[in-house]
């Protein structure tokens, strides 16, 4: 269960508790108190005395540290057994005496206390078990009541007769608040479950929004990087050197070499510190592999994540494509892998990459369980809008096309022709 009740601290066991001290200090004033709350009868003394000593009992049942541990999962349907058997028989008891003593019954005013007894344990029942558990424990109730009257009286009297019809009134009454319980728990728990799942894709999304942005923002300052800083930094070191060429080889002139060879040294280092920091701003696994064995990798990782075969068909040769088309087509690649480990459960995968230096390819295919069209699981709809922001962002076009039970296929296509 979600929310146990085997806690001592939880809130249905200390009200539960709360519940027992009160129907005992209740019992215990109709016990002291003389007159019209009182009664002088033996037999009802008894049943309220056992009524009294049961709830007590409870009390402290519930009260006592240790043992919610001690008895584990059984520590409430042990309660809530005695809570729902225990007034019955005290009840029988109290008929079983009168009858003997030739005392009418008064079953109405027996019913309504042993309905108001056993309420309170039916909602906490209700609220831990199915429906259908509780309505066998208290049919099984609602029956024992009367073959117990049955028995003690061994006669089937008026006043057993009345007894025995407000003992089967009592089954549909606590049954039919034990549904509604039920089904108010029920709702709760699916819209917990509801809101829970809202939030988790609500972090899925702006997580893959934060990705998506901080991806774009290192492009955007690598771009910059290398347009300005680079370009700049570059040119100047080629001035240095036109510079140093035409300056005269006089004597007079090795000093202002020497300026200008400790200018072209601190140009070409800071160039080679901003190539670096262009490199460090791209994917590690691209930069350094490059995008044939950086995708292959992807596929080799994606085998070992899901235990089924990747077959990879991968055009070893690279054309000097631009850094955010190579990156656009290695997060692409990695994302569709991904949804597939997540979603699929396919028994086959293939990536397939091939291009030249007007056109390239990419699909990622499977023979999964797919989706439907105009419903794709929450997490690919999220990767999917990133998938389609970043072939946008290249001038690339992203398709998928997804055949219910037959998989999944994903293919980005960019060509320089239409740039």
């Amino acid at each position: 269960m979600r929310n146990s009740l085997n806690s001592k601290e939880s809130g249905p066991v200390r009200i539960f508790k709360f519940f027992s001290a009160g129907v005992t200090l209740v019992f215990m004033i109709l016990l002291i108190v003389p007159g019209p709350l009182g009664s002088s009868d033996p037999a009802e003394r008894k049943a309220m005395v056992n009524f009294c000593a049961t709830y007590g009992a409870i009390f402290v049942y519930l009260t006592v540290p240790g043992l919610n541990r001690f008895f584990k999962r059984f520590f409430m349907p042990l309660v809530l057994l005695a809570a729902g058997i225990i007034p019955i028989a005290i009840i029988n008891a109290k008929y079983d005496a009168l009858l003997a003593a030739g005392i009418p019954i008064n079953s109405l005013d027996d019913t309504m206390t042993v309905t108001i007894l056993l309420l309170f344990p039916l909602i906490i029942t209700a609220w831990q078990y199915s429906f259908s558990v509780v309505f066998l424990f208290y049919v099984v109730l609602g029956f024992l009541d009367p073959l117990l009257i049955i028995l003690a009286d061994e006669s089937f009297t008026p006043e057993v007769y009345g007894a025995f019809n407000a003992s089967l009134i009592r089954i549909p009454a606590l049954s039919a608040v034990g549904f509604v319980i039920t089904e108010l728990r029920d709702r709760q728990r699916r819209e917990q479950d509801a809101l829970e799942e809202a939030n988790r894709k609500l972090e899925e999304y702006a997580g893959s929004s934060e990705r998506l942005a901080a991806a774009r923002e290192r492009s955007r300052i690598a771009r910059d990087l290398h347009d300005t800083l680079a370009h700049t930094l570059s040119g100047l070191a080629v001035q240095l050197e036109a510079i140093d060429t035409v300056i005269p080889s006089r004597s007079g002139d090795s000093r202002l070499k020497a300026m200008i060879g400790r200018a072209r040294s601190t140009v070409r280092s800071g160039l080679g510190e901003t190539r670096r920091a262009l490199k460090a701003l791209r994917a590690g696994t691209l930069e350094d592999m490059g995008l044939p064995m950086a995708l292959q990798r992807l596929a080799d990782d994606a085998e070992a994540r899901c235990g089924t075969a990747v077959r990879t068909r991968i055009a070893s040769q690279t054309h000097n494509w631009s850094d955010d088309l190579e990156e656009a087509v290695y997060r692409i690649a990695q994302e569709a892998l991904e949804n597939i480990i997540r979603h699929a459960s396919a028994s086959r995968t293939e990536l397939e990459f091939t291009g030249d230096k007007h056109r390239l390819t990419l699909r990622v295919q499977d023979d999964g369980r797919g989706f439907r069209a105009d419903s794709p699981p929450s997490d690919f709809r999220f990767g999917l809008r990133g998938m389609r922001e970043r072939a946008e962002s290249v001038g690339g076009r992203l398709s998928v096309q997804s055949r219910g039970p037959g998989g999944t296929a994903v293919e980005f296509q960019w060509s320089m022709e239409e740039q």
